[in-house]
């Protein structure tokens, strides 16, 4: 366990014993309140929606993905270059009943919780027997891993990239502040100079004159 996964695997283990009622459970409600903002999220099949919510708990939501259905789950991860084969605890494990490794066949979801060979992890799995509850897998089921720290590492690259080749934009005479102060100053006191030299020698009239706009009557 990695200090980031703490939090996700932390939280996912205090649901274990967890069971829905009636047919609905608490992860479903929530999906659909939350995520999906709609009904019928309640009485689904909620082994990802299980693993959205205890990433959304975690703070990791988007590193770990939010969603209820684990094909497109675990395509998000081969988008995020966040997909393999390798085992590791935190790691969203994605498993097919039907032996195949096509993503597309994949049918549950879990975390894994522990590493304990190669070939074989301890997870927290979501709507095992209508529960949360712990198991022992082999690779004979799992199509592949999601890392999520991968996720945030990649997220993190990109951003640095973009900041790295952003390029300041010149900041134009007056912009976003207004002219400056000094300068204004400095260009106002002549012409000041000049009004009140005119009123005093009674030629203000012959100024202003031509700033005066003519009415037609």
């Amino acid at each position: 366990m990695t200090s980031y996964s703490d939090a996700l695997l932390k939280m996912a283990n205090s649901q274990l014993g967890y069971a829905e009622v009636n047919g609905a459970s608490k992860f479903g409600e929530w999906f659909g309140k939350t995520v999906a903002k709609k009904p019928g999220y309640k009485d689904a099949a909620w082994c990802d929606m299980f693993v959205s919510w205890a990433a959304h708990q975690a703070g990791m939501a988007a590193h770990v993905g939010q969603f209820a259905w684990t094909p497109d789950h675990a395509k998000w991860f081969q988008q995020h270059g966040a997909w393999g084969s390798m085992p590791k605890p935190g790691a969203v494990v994605f498993f097919d009943w039907g032996h195949s490794k096509n993503i597309n066949a994949i049918d549950h979801v879990g975390l894994v919780k522990s590493v304990i060979n190669s070939t074989t992890v301890r997870t927290i799995e979501g709507n095992i027997s209508d529960a949360v509850v712990s198991k022992i897998r082999d690779h004979s089921t799992i199509v592949g891993y999601g890392y999520p720290d991968k996720v945030r590492d990649n997220q993190q690259t990109q951003t640095v990239a973009v900041t790295a080749h952003s390029k300041p934009v010149p900041s134009l005479p007056g912009d976003a502040a207004g002219p400056d102060p000094v300068a204004a100053g400095t260009l106002l006191l002549p012409v000041a100079l000049i009004f009140a030299y005119a009123k005093k020698h009674g030629h203000l009239s012959k100024i202003l004159s031509p700033l005066v706009p003519r009415v037609r009557r």
